[in-house]
C-alpha cells in the first residue's frame, strides 16, 4: 500500500490512477464540507470537481512533504468562498438564504450576529474619514462604484482602492476565528 506522499508524487508525474485515489480519499470529506457551508448540494458537488481540477492544475507545485489533506481543503476552502460570493449576488439565492436563516432562527447566533454587526460599525467609525464616507455610501446605501465616483467626483479607481483598504482594515480588526466573522466578511464586505 503506498502512502500518500507517494500518490502524490505519482500526481505530480501526472499519473491519472494516483489522482483517481486520492479523489476517492477525500471527495466525500470535501463534499460534506462545502454542503455544510453552502446548504445546497449541487453546489457542493461544484466545488468538489472544481477543487480537483485545480489540484490537477497545480499539480507540480504541490509540496510533497507537506499534508497534502491540509492544501486540498485550503483551495477547497477558497472555491467554496468565491462560489458563495457568487452566488450571494443573486438576488434569488439571497432570498433563499434569508427564508432558510428565518426558519432556522437561532436566538444565540442572532445575538452574537448582532454584537458582531455593532462591533464591525464601530471599527467602521475608526477608518479615516473620506474612507468612511466611501464605505458607507457602498456597503450601506449601496450605491456602485461609478455612482458613489460620480457623487464625490473621484476616480472609479479611487473608490475601489479605498473599499479595498477598508475591508482589509475591517477583516484585520476582526480576526479571523469565527464562523460568523467569515460569513459576515463573505456577506457584506
Amino acid at each position: 500500500m503506498k502512502t500518500e506522499r507517494e500518490t502524490v508524487e505519482e500526481l505530480k508525474d501526472g499519473m491519472a490512477s494516483a489522482f483517481d485515489t486520492l479523489y476517492k480519499a477525500y471527495s466525500h470529506k470535501l463534499y460534506a464540507f462545502a454542503l455544510s457551508i453552502l446548504k445546497s448540494r449541487e453546489d457542493a458537488e461544484e466545488v468538489v470537481q472544481s477543487t480537483y481540477y485545480k489540484i490537477w492544475e497545480k499539480r507540480l507545485s504541490i509540496d510533497s512533504n507537506n499534508s497534502f489533506k491540509s492544501f486540498l481543503f485550503t483551495v477547497a476552502y477558497h472555491v467554496t468562498i468565491d462560489m458563495l460570493r457568487d452566488r450571494l449576488k443573486e438576488k434569488k439565492y439571497r432570498e433563499n438564504i434569508l427564508q432558510k436563516a428565518t426558519s432556522n432562527y437561532n436566538l444565540e447566533e442572532a445575538i452574537e450576529f448582532g454584537n458582531l454587526l455593532e462591533h464591525v460599525s464601530h471599527i467602521v467609525k475608526d477608518l479615516p474619514p473620506r474612507k468612511h464616507q466611501i464605505y458607507h455610501l457602498s456597503r450601506i446605501e449601496h450605491l456602485s462604484y461609478s455612482e458613489i465616483a460620480e457623487q464625490l467626483n473621484i476616480s472609479v479607481k479611487t473608490v475601489e482602492n479605498s473599499l479595498n483598504f477598508s475591508m482589509n482594515f475591517i477583516k484585520s480588526r476582526l480576526g479571523k476565528d469565527s464562523l460568523v466573522i467569515l460569513l459576515y466578511i463573505a456577506l457584506f464586505l
